[in-house]
């Protein structure tokens, strides 16, 4: 598992030392963030998800495994953000982000390393079935909870416009129409994906917060045990509940404890949520995800 996760967080380290030496202008990692959400990302996302089978019977388990857990956890988080009735709305929308989003660029590398083909393929299908549902609940709450009425048309432009969710919704349209992906296409599309795994996590690092001004200790921790711990564990429940296979159950674990991702800051600066809160959750849950997701293979076992 150390080896899985090492790299990625070197890869990690290194964006954090670059943006922290000044080597680079400060311009640069807004150029990349862009350069990565709009283009390479997508294009991970569209060549990943158009590779996959959504005909199989693991699909089902799949969707269910992840998609229910995601559910309670949303819920859960709304009752929370309910309860707290100071918290300002532009930090509620973060804290929903914060709650229900994965890291794409960390689940994909780390599966990689540390699955076998089978089960990394596995973390793809359950990111594509995903990444739609959890995208249109986090663009749903930063404009409920942007400070201006909310305009569901607005809403719907926002969602039509999504990269992510385009992209993702694109490949499944491909695999599920059976249409060959060629090969010049798939390898531009490979290199670009590469590209966007390396970009991201750079990114990631660029973008840590160790700055205490500002901060949230309570909604931190409640929004941190929500995504690594309480996600993970209702999804293996969920495995063991519905006699979920194996693999199917190793990869949706994995899945729900991935560490929220950094695509949530860009969607809180361009929707006005609260990005100092946010940049705190990336931090936090990506520097406790070296802890918490190899813990995540042993909830099946504790809950069983």
């Amino acid at each position: 598992m150390l080896n899985a996760i090492l790299p990625v967080l070197l890869i990690i380290l290194l964006g954090l030392a670059i943006r922290r030496s000044a080597w680079l202008p400060d311009a640069f990692f807004p150029s990349i963030e862009k350069l990565s959400y709009n283009i390479c990302f997508p294009a991970l996302l569209f060549s990943g998800t158009a590779k996959l089978s959504f005909r199989s019977a693991q699909v089902g388990e799949l969707a269910l495994a992840t998609l229910l857990p995601t559910a309670l956890v949303a819920a859960a988080t709304l009752l929370a953000l309910l309860l707290a009735r100071g918290l300002p709305d532009a930090s509620r929308s973060s804290v929903v982000q914060g709650a229900v989003r994965p890291n794409t660029y960390f689940g994909i590398v780390v599966s990689t390393l540390l699955f076998e083909p089978q089960t990394a393929a596995l973390v793809m299908l359950s990111l594509a079935l995903c990444l739609p549902v959890v995208n249109v609940i986090s663009v749903i709450a930063l404009s409920w909870w942007s400070g201006v009425p909310t305009d569901f048309g607005r809403v719907g432009r926002t969602l039509a416009a999504n990269p992510i969710i385009l992209s993702t919704l694109a490949g499944m349209l491909w695999s599920l129409a059976g249409l060959p992906l060629p090969a010049a296409l798939f390898n531009t599309l490979d290199i670009l994906g590469r590209a966007a795994l390396c970009l991201g996590l750079i990114c990631v690092g660029s973008g840590l917060v160790f700055s205490l001004q500002g901060l949230r200790p309570a909604v931190l921790s409640l929004t941190s045990a929500f995504k690594l711990l309480l996600l993970p564990a209702l999804a293996a429940k969920v495995c063991l509940m519905f006699a979920i296979s194996t693999p199917v159950a190793l990869a949706a674990c994995f899945y729900c404890a991935l560490p929220t991702a950094p695509n949530a800051y860009i969607m809180a600066r361009q929707m006005n949520g609260d990005t100092r809160l946010m940049a705190s959750l990336i931090t936090l849950q990506t520097l406790l995800a070296a802890l918490t997701v190899p813990l995540s293979r042993q909830f099946l076992r504790w809950l069983a």
